[in-house]
C-alpha cells in the first residue's frame, strides 16, 4: 500500500511539473507575440507553432530570448504583464 501510494504521490508530483514547464513556454510566446508586433507591427500568426515563429524570423527569436530571460530574472513583474494578456 506504501508503494502505491508514493506511485500515485510521484506521479502527481511530474504532472504537475510538466504543467508548470507548458505554463511558462505559453507566457513566453505571449511576450514575445506582443512585443515583436509591437515593434514591427506585425502579428503573428496563432496558426504557427513556437519552432515555426522562431525559425521563420529571427527578429522574433530574438524577442523569445528576450522574454524568457525577463522571466527568469522577475517572474512575478513577468507573470503580471503577461499572464492576462491575449
Amino acid at each position: 500500500m506504501k508503494k502505491f501510494l508514493a506511485i500515485v504521490v510521484l506521479g502527481l508530483f511530474l504532472f504537475s511539473c510538466s504543467n508548470s514547464e507548458s505554463d511558462k513556454m505559453k507566457m513566453i510566446e505571449t511576450c514575445a507575440d506582443i512585443e515583436y508586433q509591437n515593434e514591427t507591427g506585425v502579428e503573428p500568426t496563432d496558426l504557427l507553432t513556437i519552432k515555426e515563429k522562431i525559425n521563420e524570423d529571427s527578429d522574433y527569436e530574438d524577442w523569445f530570448v528576450i522574454c524568457e530571460n525577463a522571466l527568469k530574472k522577475n517572474p512575478e513583474t513577468f507573470k503580471a504583464k503577461y499572464i492576462l494578456k491575449k
